[in-house]
């Protein structure tokens, strides 16, 4: 259960509106009106609701298993009710058979239209009455983390339905309303507290090497010119371009680890970064497919190199942390700017209860979180500055001798 045991994957959410002060009983109390209760579904669809995230049936809200020091811990579940089209059919076949029995001509068997129509929906029914008593159910949980100093909402939610599950429920408990938070908006709110708003405005995708020849010739049979930049097809397809600032970051890193033994001093934490277990790239020119690595070290392989050097840019990357005397391990989502498999280090020696262990835990995903906003930010310093147009060149001249030193090698 991510937050509270095992790895952790999360999103980041923003909040309109007001969450609550603190984790308190008023709280505790809205989040217990809002619970999955057994006749909750009549009918095929699906209903969330709040529980403490210990399991799906767990709604003892308080200080003891949701509430901490500026944040709320608990779950959403969700009741998705559908009766297998197999059942639906046998129901109406058994009521038909029951009508059959009883008609007229029993030898001919053949039922009028409105004794057909009167059999399924006896079927319906039944089929509602099972839903209203909790059969047919799939029962899921999903952890959320709700930051009140922050406002903000963490949980492991990537698709449109759970996401749309969780708007809802928060919107009916709190009354705040959430969005997305990915590399484009996470960037905008660091630079619009900079009032850099316009700059971000401005900001076009990076050319760190020529545009692949499938780009040229694409552009070509259009009748068009290449404009030299890529277009970041991801980035438009989620609806904000200015994800691709998650991409140039993880690229950003990569240089990094490379060029400067992978430390980086931002102004809140030096941060050692090493990059291992997962690498994939994707073409933002949208011509040259994707390429996933996996190993150690993948990011040092030929076939790393000649992927950079065909204009691919990281899309997920797994990467290792060291900042504040704790290593973390994870996968970050570039564009999305989302985490999966965060490992924690074990608990300290002097953690001596489940509770301690959780507060410990939940701390250090605090902390991590923070070191990574902090790389974000300290990368994103550089992309506005007047620097860039120089750094950009040292990146590609660094994607330029990787290949010819693979080559030679």
């Amino acid at each position: 259960m991510p937050f509270r045991s095992g790895t952790v994957s999360y999103s980041r959410f923003g909040v309109s509106g007001s969450l609550p002060d603190d984790a308190n009983d008023a709280a505790f109390a809205l989040m217990a009106k809002h619970v999955v209760k057994q006749r909750s579904l009549s009918e095929e669809g699906s209903v969330s609701g709040w529980c403490t995230g210990r399991h799906v049936f767990d709604a003892d809200f308080g200080w003891e298993h949701c509430g901490f020091s500026g944040a709320l811990l608990g779950a959403m579940r969700i009741d998705r009710a559908k009766v297998p089209s197999e059942i639906r059919r046998a129901y109406v076949a058994m009521a038909e058979d029951e009508r059959r029995t009883k008609a007229d001509d029993e030898a001919a068997g053949v039922l009028s239209r409105a004794a057909r129509r009167d059999a399924k929906a006896d079927a319906e029914r039944r089929c509602k009455e099972e839903i209203a008593d909790g059969r047919h159910r799939r029962v899921t949980m999903t952890p959320v983390l709700l930051d009140l100093v922050h406002s903000r909402v963490l949980a492991p939610i990537t698709g449109d339905a759970a996401f749309k599950e969780l708007h809802g429920l928060v919107e009916a408990t709190f009354g705040a309303r959430l969005a997305r938070r990915a590399a484009g908006s996470v960037a905008a709110e660091i630079l619009g507290a900079r009032g850099m708003a316009s700059d971000l405005e401005d900001a076009v995708p990076d050319a760190f090497t020529a545009p692949p020849a499938e780009a040229v010739a694409r552009a070509g049979e259009a009748g068009a010119r290449t404009t030299g930049r890529p277009e970041v097809p991801w980035a438009l397809a989620a609806g904000d371009p200015h994800d691709f600032l998650g991409n140039v970051f993880l690229l950003w890193l990569w240089w990094q680890v490379e060029s400067r033994e992978g430390m980086v001093e931002t102004p809140s934490v030096p941060v050692a970064i090493v990059i291992d277990k997962l690498l994939e790239l994707d073409c933002p020119w949208g011509v040259g497919g994707r390429v996933s690595l996996r190993g150690d070290r993948p990011s040092r392989s030929l076939e790393a190199a000649k992927a950079l050097q065909s204009g691919k840019w990281p899309r997920r990357m797994g990467i290792v942390l060291a900042a504040h005397g704790q290593e973390y391990e994870c996968t970050l989502h570039g564009d999305r700017f989302s985490v999966s498999g965060l490992r924690l280090q074990p608990p300290s020696e002097d953690v001596t209860t489940p509770r301690l262990e959780l507060e410990e835990r939940l701390d250090r995903i605090a902390t991590f979180d923070a070191v990574l906003v902090a790389l974000y930010e300290h990368f994103l310093r550089e992309r506005f500055g007047k620097e860039w147009p120089g750094r950009r060149q040292q990146i590609a001249d660094w994607i330029s001798s990787r290949m010819a030193a693979r080559a030679a090698g």
